[in-house]
């Protein structure tokens, strides 16, 4: 409502407050602040805001203390002007209403933070207090109908709210619009210039009984509680995950939204779902409150809340407790099943050591692996029947050679297959662990018949997990069943929609079962969740080569060098191979490339010397993936760059030892 330079004049004669809008602004957005301000008075709702000439003083002073002592709703405009302004009136208004903030109950709704541009939340410089409750975004300060039946909602929250409705910490409240705690929700529900009618996803109404897990977000002081929260989602994901009739996508596609300025709204489109669960955690010394509140998403509603105060003699038990409840919660809610059994509990030290681990390996990449195998062996150092720690650590080495090209397989495999039967001797019915033994009997032991049994169980186990249905396609197209595959492919991503990881393998799958142009659209839509993702340029490099279409290939496969860090005089030596000599001449200058490298992309030196018409030079390199346990031979049946090898007696000979033929 003012800034350092003073008072904006007497304030605007008012009620009691109880019904009352603050504005409170920097100066450089008075302009904004009062397109807000007129949109709101219009819709009838009383605002306190004035721009009359400058004149400061004591009782103009005591005038704004007293309306901000009084007002309903407290809303600061935050912007980059904001930001800039280390000093200010508004920041004395700010810090009177935090500390009214702190004498009201949590059912009352009072701070209402509004962002007019592009200032991003971490970075906004306001109070913490205001990081604790739902922000609104409205850029330039477009008021849509959506913020204005917000601020109305809002002003009749929390009056006259029955003691059984305001509970307890730990009380669940069900069946209406009641506020959260402040410590929940973070972002705004509806997206700025549009209502939140409409936000209907695109692929049709979502289902009355969907829900998407946000990540936690860590509210601690110190802001080193990262990977507790985001175990702690993971958790809610899988077990709701194994409730029948209910809908909610996987871990990568809710994670998706990490860090990112999206509305609620845009997140339910985006993941085509009905209700949105979020939380938040925050840990001051030996103490942790977690919070969490389910949404529906059409209205914008709060369906029930629940905070817990806890110490931290034991995180897994917290853990345990609060994903327990609000599994209990939702299934009340919208599900008549009850929900899963939980596992017993574990050593807290291991489960934390656990969590890390899993933080790490989520990363993907050579150097997360190492650390989060580290990790799991503290885990299972402290836990020796910890079935989850050694299913990651099989994993661990069982992808390690496949985003690192100087690890072997040779070494990291059998270490893997170790892990892994010992995590299924532990616990038969783990999902992971039958979906992680299948990619390893047909990665690296050719037990196609073996690996299908695993992941078959795996589906069985957990039907709505999308990685086994992912592990499961790829084996089908590999093996020459195309439909079924990609029936499984799509169900993946379908389960997973906003994943990288899904719909890369969704484009290979497409690429080995020769449908190139779907291989190309679905490549393109990789790239769109994530230009710099692994190696999809390479990939789509491949699709566009088996299409014919080659000055594409090398464009593709230029950008995705440039992506890698090399040299653009290099990168410039591709296109000139292309042009001098066409394709021959660039799959030259390839192999020049690669092979000054060393030895590492044996398979890809293969496929080269393939297409080139060098058949020598490429058994020999096929023999050289042969004896590494090269993953990538598990293509070879179906992998259309080796078609001029196809009717040469080594080929039969090396289908044969990879399990592919007879």
């Amino acid at each position: 409502m003012t800034d350092e330079s003073g008072p904006k004049g007497d304030p605007v004669a008012a009620s009691g407050g109880h019904r009352a809008v603050f504005l409170s602004y920097a100066s450089e957005d008075t302009e904004v602040a009062a397109r807000i301000c007129n949109t709101l008075r219009e819709a009838g709702v009383e605002v306190w805001f004035d721009q009359n000439e400058l004149r400061g003083g004591a009782a103009w002073d005591a005038a704004i203390r007293r309306q901000i002592k009084t007002c309903a709703l407290f809303v600061p405009v935050i912007s980059r002007n904001s930001r800039a302004r280390v000093e200010g009136y508004f920041r004395l208004e700010w810090k009177l209403a935090v500390d009214r903030s702190q004498m009201i109950a949590a059912e009352k709704p009072f701070l209402l933070p509004a962002v007019i541009d592009g200032t991003s939340e971490s970075d906004a410089r306001v109070p913490d207090k205001f990081h604790e409750v739902q922000w609104m975004w409205l850029r330039g300060g477009e008021t849509p109908l959506a913020f204005v039946e917000r601020v109305s909602h809002l002003l009749t929250l929390g009056e006259d709210v029955p003691a059984a409705a305001a509970g307890s910490l730990g009380s669940v409240r069900h069946g209406g619009p009641i506020r959260a705690s402040p410590e929940l929700a973070r972002r705004a529900i509806w997206p700025a210039g549009a209502a939140a009618q409409s936000t209907a996803p695109a692929q049709g109404a979502a289902s009355e009984k969907s829900i998407a897990v946000l990540p936690f977000v860590d509210m601690s002081q110190n802001k080193d509680q990262e990977y507790f929260t985001d175990g702690l989602t993971e958790e809610l994901i899988g077990l709701l995950t194994r409730v029948p009739g209910l809908r909610i996508p996987a871990r990568t596609s809710c994670f998706y939204f990490k860090g990112k300025q999206a509305t609620i709204a845009e997140i339910a489109q985006a993941l085509n779902v009905a209700h949105v669960l979020e939380g938040s955690v925050r840990k001051s010394g030996n103490t942790i409150r977690i919070a969490v509140q389910l949404i529906r998403v059409e209205t914008g509603y709060q369906l029930w809340s629940q905070t817990h105060d806890r110490t931290l003699v034991d995180i897994f038990k917290v853990q345990d407790e609060i994903a327990a409840s609000v599994v209990q919660s939702l299934s009340a809610t919208l599900l008549s099943a009850p929900p899963p059994g939980r596992a017993a509990s574990l050593d807290s030290d291991a489960y934390q050591l656990y969590l890390r681990g899993h933080f790490h390996w989520n990363r993907r990449s050579p150097e997360e692996f190492r650390k989060a195998v580290r990790f799991f062996e503290q885990a299972i150092a402290r836990e020796p029947n910890y079935a989850l720690a050694f299913t990651g650590l099989a994993d661990c080495y069982s992808l390690l050679p496949i985003y690192d090209r100087t690890a072997r397989a040779t070494e990291t495999m059998p270490q893997a297959k170790t892990a892994i039967l010992r995590a299924l001797a532990i616990d038969d019915e783990l999902s992971q662990a039958h979906a992680s033994l299948g990619l390893i009997l047909e990665i690296f032991d050719f037990d196609w018949t073996g690996a299908e049994r695993e992941y078959q169980r795996a589906v069985e186990l957990s039907p709505n997990s999308p990685v086994p249905h992912q592990w499961y396609g790829e084996l089908l197209v590999n093996t020459g069943r195309f439909d079924e595959g990609l029936a499984e492919g799509r169900l993946a991503v379908e389960l997973d929609p906003l994943s990288q990881v899904a719909n890369l393998a969704l484009g290979i799958q497409l690429n080995s079962a020769r449908r190139y142009t779907e291989a190309v659209g679905q490549l393109q839509k990789t790239l769109e969740l994530g230009r710099t993702f692994a190696d999809t340029n390479y990939l789509l490099f491949e699709a566009y080569a088996n299409k014919g279409m080659y000055s594409e290939a090398v464009a593709a496969y230029a950008r995705q060098k440039a992506l890698d860090g090399v040299p653009a005089s290099e990168v410039a030596a591709f296109h000139d191979a292309f042009a001098q000599d066409s394709w021959p001449g660039f799959l030259k200058a390839r192999i020049q490339s690669l092979e000054a490298q060393g030895p590492a992309a044996a398979d890809e030196l293969a496929s080269l010397y393939a297409r080139l018409g060098d058949l020598d030079s490429a058994f020999a390199w096929l023999e050289k993936c042969y004896a590494d346990r090269s993953a990538r031979l598990t293509h070879l049946k179906i992998d259309a760059r080796y078609d001029s090898l196809r009717a040469d007696p080594r080929f039969a000979d090396l289908l044969r030892r990879v399990g592919l033929g007879s």
